[in-house]
């Protein structure tokens, strides 16, 4: 599973409004892609280790997410985790007129496709 979903995300094209993006898998490892500056792979990797650990933390108070968003100064961060634990994190503009919600939407699904 994790072969196919790397090759779909090295496939992914940016949209509209996206800053950065990578895949967090279950053993760990990541992958990411940066479109805008002051985004370094590294610290996209960092955010969504970190992302993991929130899923965690709200599911232990019995709630059971598979999207959740963060909220920064400049950008939001969009989270996306599958059944398997393998966790899609986009970061966009915070301006939601920049941003196109239908290529969001489109991104996720075809992230919860992969098979």
């Amino acid at each position: 599973m994790k072969e196919l979903v790397n090759q779909w995300f090295e496939q992914s094209v940016p949209f509209e409004g996206i800053l950065a993006c990578g895949v967090r898998f279950p053993d760990q490892s990541s992958i990411s892609k940066t479109w805008a500056e002051g985004f370094e792979e590294s610290a996209v990797e960092n955010a969504l280790r970190c992302v993991i650990d929130g899923f965690q933390i709200v599911q232990m108070n019995r709630i059971n997410p598979s999207r959740l968003r963060w909220v920064y100064s400049g950008a939001f961060l969009y989270c996306e985790r599958r059944p398997d634990g393998t966790c899609l994190g986009v970061f966009t503009a915070k301006n939601v007129e920049s941003i196109s919600l239908e290529e969001l939407e489109r991104f996720f699904r075809e992230f919860q496709a992969v098979a």
